[in-house]
């Protein structure tokens, strides 16, 4: 158990000693390995900026390893990869690997893709980087070939957002793209000088990479331009899905099953307890945690919860779990301004305002339960920004700083549940700056935001139309 650590003023002592946070949140500890830190070593990011630079910088300072796992590399993301090749030439003893999502990956935009963008460095490092590309092993037969590009993401996508540079690592809901880097908020944390962590990570992204395809050069100097090759003794997840489906699971339950538990150090203020979340493979470990953390603040009283999410389409355990609760919870999700769909072309233009009538028709539960005063929805509104934030802060009784946040891929809803591999952390600190820090970083999201009334959805533009009310009950957990 993470022993309590000593503050200098009796009144921060008092306050930490009487909500027993760490106590509170003991049970938790079973549902995930958790690795011990002091709290100085965790530091919140705020803006694309900050994340991109960040990114960069601890890409070249790198010496033995590099790991990332993100949906795709934008097509435009040259730099990011000259970095990569920098990094490489300068150390030779460098190893990279990327993890990205085979659909995504090879969408080719403007003549290029994740794939083709990446494809140089293997020719010229072979020996240095390793790229490997995740494909659903729900999409198979007919729905394979007759589905299109784009459509065809929507049964399942490598959702995971790590990345590892030697003992640090990063952990996020950005993508590798100039919006994910400029005007595309999102969140940001960075785990410094984690050994064990950062391992557990750089394992998991082995073992997905390793049931992934391979890219590789192609064998002749023709079309097509690269190779996608399985390793030797992996089912193939498009040939044989049933098969492929088995043998992930037993691997994955192998990695839950053999992670060590770690002893706390007196110095230790705060705990990280890592959890992933992968349908097609049975593994809920991440939903597990989350819904016996709301259990946990079901039995307390004054708890604040803040939880954002970029699209708002919470599953039904969780809206069941959330409605019942005794908490307070703030909610913040995007505008459909703010939404990365808004004003797209063919198909995807219908999905802000698919998600808006979920969203009310969550406030009219709210509503008719009577919970209006304890659970506020605000939406998030920036001139020439999207907004693509996940995760939750806590807060006990009147104190404005959270003592635990999630931190990770997954938006709460059916696709993160069902269709896609997700990977977050719950941090438990009593560390006061960062506690400070995650303060601010919530805040400062808010401060973007509008809080959603019964006006909101009476505008014009918030009318939904028959057929995405219809439509969306169909597709609900491909969104």
């Amino acid at each position: 158990m993470l022993k309590l650590r000593s503050f200098s003023t009796s009144c921060i002592k008092r306050a930490i000693f009487d909500t027993s946070p760490l106590k509170v949140l003991k049970p938790l500890q079973s549902y995930a390995p958790t690795f011990y830190t002091h709290g100085d070593n965790i530091k919140p990011l705020y803006e694309p900026s900050q994340f991109y630079s960040q990114l960069k910088s601890n890409i070249l300072q790198a010496k033995e390893r590099v790991f990332i796992a993100a949906l795709y590399i934008g097509h435009t993301e040259q730099e990011l990869v000259d970095t990569i090749r920098f990094a490489l030439d300068k150390t030779p003893t460098l190893q990279v690997h990327v993890l990205i999502d085979c659909l995504r990956g090879t969408r080719v935009s403007k003549g290029q893709s994740s794939a083709t963008l990446l494809l140089p460095l293997i020719k010229d490092y072979p020996d240095q980087i390793k790229v490997s590309m995740y494909h659903t092993p729900d999409l198979t037969g007919i729905l394979k070939k007759t589905l299109p590009q784009r459509f065809n993401e929507s049964i399942g996508l490598m959702h995971l957002k790590v990345y590892g540079f030697d003992n640090t690592v990063m952990l996020s809901g950005a993508n590798l793209s100039t919006d994910y880097f400029t005007n595309r908020q999102d969140r940001y944390v960075l785990f410094n000088k984690q050994p064990e962590l950062s391992s557990y990570y750089h394992d998991l992204l082995k073992l997905i990479s390793n049931c992934s395809y391979q890219l590789a050069q192609p064998t002749q100097p023709t079309n097509p331009s690269y190779q996608l090759l399985m390793n030797q003794g992996i089912a193939d997840p498009v040939k044989e899905s049933k098969k492929y489906k088995k043998q992930v699971n037993s691997l994955l339950q192998q990695f839950i099953s053999t992670q060590p538990r770690l002893e706390s150090h007196p110095t230790h203020d705060t705990a990280v307890l890592p959890v992933i979340q992968m349908g097609p493979f049975q593994i809920r470990q991440d939903e597990k945690l989350t819904l016996q953390l709301l259990q946990i603040a079901n039995q307390q009283t004054d708890w604040t919860i803040d939880l954002t999410s970029g699209y708002f389409n919470f599953t039904e355990k969780y809206k069941s779990f959330i409605l019942k609760t005794r908490a307070k919870f703030q909610f913040l999700t995007a505008s459909p301004e703010a939404n990365g769909f808004f004003n797209s072309k063919g198909v995807s233009r219908f999905l802000p305002p698919a998600y808006t009538y979920i969203e009310k028709k969550f406030y009219k539960q709210v509503k008719s339960m009577n919970r209006q005063d304890d659970i506020s929805i605000e939406e998030y509104k920036r001139p020439g920004w999207t907004y693509h934030a996940k995760g939750l802060w806590v807060k006990f009784k009147n104190d404005d700083l959270p003592y635990l946040t999630m931190i990770g891929s997954p938006n709460f809803g059916q696709r993160s549940s069902e269709r896609d591999l997700e990977a977050q952390a719950m941090v438990i600190t009593e560390n006061i700056e960062l506690r400070k820090a995650l303060h601010k970083e919530v805040n400062m999201l808010h401060q973007h935001s509008q809080l959603v009334s019964n006006e909101t959805f009476a505008k014009l533009d918030r009318q939904v139309p028959n057929g995405v009310k219809i439509a969306t009950a169909f597709v609900k957990t491909m969104l």
